[in-house]
């Protein structure tokens, strides 16, 4: 039986100081740079933080650790945490974030690395604001294939698919069960390696999946859409 997991963690290097990551988190005009479309951000402990993603998308937390240019940690209404880490290094900063909660199977480890991923997509966007000011986010989430995965619990590289959503482009192609390891050639050792290549395709391209089905290595070509959508 596969163990319980009880946080999920992202991580990344910026080069910008502690001092800088501090603000890009803390000031709501710097976190609308990167990340959020509107926020309030009362930075104190038994303060709250509001996010809005703008599509529908929000967090509401409370400020219960805080350690100016290193460490932030917010409960969120399920009392789960959001933990943002800053550690200098070298020129720059590692920055992580910590989610915990209660995970285990299949579709809530796929809830999990969904979630991550999501949070890491912007902590990219952090890195390319702070490194060349330039704007990632009109590159993520542009297209999807309809297929729910994690990455593979057996340790093998790869992702293995969890769901798969009806009439999405995936529907009747990929099965549940299969291990993605390339996308386009590409290989695809977690859930966040096929996640950046597909959602970040254009739709209405065609891309190449290499999956493992029954111990036999298939090529399995599909058409992207704009993401959520299903097939016309």
């Amino acid at each position: 039986m596969e163990k319980v997991i009880e946080s999920v963690k992202r991580e990344i290097f910026v080069k910008a100081s502690p001092e800088k990551v501090w603000k890009a988190l803390t000031v709501p005009e710097e976190r609308n740079r990167w990340e959020t479309r509107n926020c309030k951000l009362d930075i104190r402990i038994g303060g709250t933080v509001s996010l809005d993603y703008g599509w529908g998308v929000s967090y509401v937390g409370a400020i219960v650790e805080l350690e100016e240019n290193r460490k932030l940690t917010l409960e969120g209404e399920d009392k789960d945490l959001t933990i943002w880490t800053i550690t200098p290094q070298d020129d720059g900063s590692v920055v992580e974030i910590e989610y915990t909660g209660i995970w285990s199977g299949d579709f809530e480890m796929m809830q999990a690395d969904n979630m991550a991923f999501g949070t890491y997509q912007f902590m990219r966007n952090l890195k390319s604001i702070y490194e060349g000011n330039e704007d990632l986010r009109s590159h993520f989430w542009r297209s999807w294939i309809g297929i729910l995965h994690r990455t593979n619990p057996s340790g093998s590289p790869g992702a293995k698919v969890v769901e798969i959503q009806p009439t999405a482009p995936a529907d009747g192609l990929v099965e549940v069960g299969d291990v993605i390891t390339h996308v386009n050639s590409l290989e695809t050792a977690s859930y966040d390696d096929v996640e950046i290549i597909v959602s970040e395709t254009e739709p209405n391209k065609k891309i190449m999946l290499t999956v493992m089905r029954d111990g036999r290595q298939l090529e399995v070509e599909l058409m992207t859409v704009p993401y959520g959508q299903t097939v016309q």
